[in-house]
């Protein structure tokens, strides 16, 4: 027999709230990620440069400069969307989507990410001043727009020796995420390749 009855329940009363406490809480919802793929078209066209690059962390607004997924339903309305993230924050994707459409084109003779310690004759400066899922007024379905101003620079004297600024907008299939992601890819890429010629084309004037 329990000599302490009063001690027992007691505890049983303040066990059974704390139960009903765990099980309404909430599990966190999932969270899809998204990297995109470089794709570099046939490079016969690129000039080969014996000079070496390195890219510098693109420049984004605080908004974009995170690994959220940016979206405007409306002309002055910026949100994300919500449960889905790029694999890293924007700028190192861009980053490195550059990084490696270079390597892979063999036409230069080395690609490093600033103050990675490896030698470098030009650098490239990226802004991204537009990185959004973009719903034009009455449309149902975003296009992925994108904008980007690239310099290109005289390195370690940083003198600018060209700039351009670089545009995409291309529809999604629908308004589904993983739809406007591969709608995100084809503009990056499309843009990233013309960044990649343009870079080419430019450096060589550093080259001695």
């Amino acid at each position: 027999m329990n000599k302490h009855p009063l001690r027992l329940l007691l505890a049983l009363a303040m066990a059974l709230p704390l139960a009903g406490c765990i099980s309404l809480i909430k599990e966190p919802d999932p969270i899809a990620v998204y990297a995109l793929r470089p794709q570099l078209p046939d490079n016969a066209t690129l000039p080969a440069v014996n000079w070496s690059l390195t890219i510098i962390r693109p420049n984004a607004v605080a908004f974009l400069d995170s690994n959220r997924i940016a979206v405007r339903p409306e002309p002055n309305v910026l949100q994300v969307y919500k449960g889905a993230n790029w694999s890293e924050s924007l700028p190192d994707l861009v980053q490195a989507n550059l990084v490696q459409l270079l390597e892979n084109s063999g036409r230069i003779k080395s690609v490093s990410r600033q103050n990675s310690g490896v030698p470098a004759e030009v650098a490239m400066l990226v802004d991204i001043r537009q990185f959004e899922s973009v719903y034009a007024p009455g449309a149902k379905i975003p296009d992925a727009v994108i904008q980007m101003h690239v310099k290109v620079l005289e390195y370690p004297s940083n003198r600018v020796i060209a700039a351009q600024t670089f545009s995409a907008s291309v529809p999604s299939a629908s308004k589904d995420i993983p739809d406007v992601v591969l709608a995100f890819e084809r503009g990056l890429n499309s843009i990233s390749n013309d960044i990649v010629a343009f870079t080419l084309a430019n450096g060589r004037s550093k080259a001695k």
